[in-house]
């Protein structure tokens, strides 16, 4: 049986990057309060851009390291041969509806795998509803570390 790989976790880089950049807006809003606080009302100039800013790049940092983190655990324990191999022909398969709002899930070999478009992840979340590859009756080889998916190849 001939597989082709169509995620692979160490080839794919830090996707998540644009989850946390998100955050860099907030820190521009909150720079921009703090440098014409003067301007605001007389109660709000005095704490409430510090505040803003500060938990705006608190946030960001707390977005970025996570992420990054996950990635780098994934993609490192993928590297060491850490994950588990399951190999087998898609089951139970329920796609996520094109407007979200659901987990896409599926098993194979009683492993149960789930995931979504828009969950910040560092494994495989591409659903079928937006041209993921999962199908029911596919056959598969997945490599994972728990539920999150380091490498997925499907045989064509």
């Amino acid at each position: 049986m001939e597989y082709n790989v169509v995620f692979d976790v160490s080839q794919s880089g830090f996707r998540q990057w644009p989850f946390a950049a998100f955050g860099l807006i907030f820190v521009a809003i909150g720079t921009a309060l703090v440098v014409f606080r003067r301007r605001l009302p007389a109660r709000t100039h005095r704490f409430f851009p510090f505040v803003f800013l500060g938990f705006a790049v608190v946030w960001t940092l707390f977005a970025f390291v996570g992420t990054l983190r996950d990635y780098s655990d994934l993609a490192s324990a993928f590297r060491k041969g850490r994950c588990e191999v399951t190999e087998g022909v898609v089951s139970d398969f329920h796609p996520m509806p094109y407007s979200g709002h659901q987990m896409e899930w599926f098993v194979v070999g009683g492993k149960h795998f789930e995931y979504s478009d828009y969950v910040v992840s560092a494994g495989f979340n591409n659903t079928a509803s937006h041209g993921g590859p999962i199908q029911k009756g596919v056959r598969v080889r997945i490599h994972h570390c728990g539920n999150d998916i380091a490498r997925l190849e499907v045989a064509w």
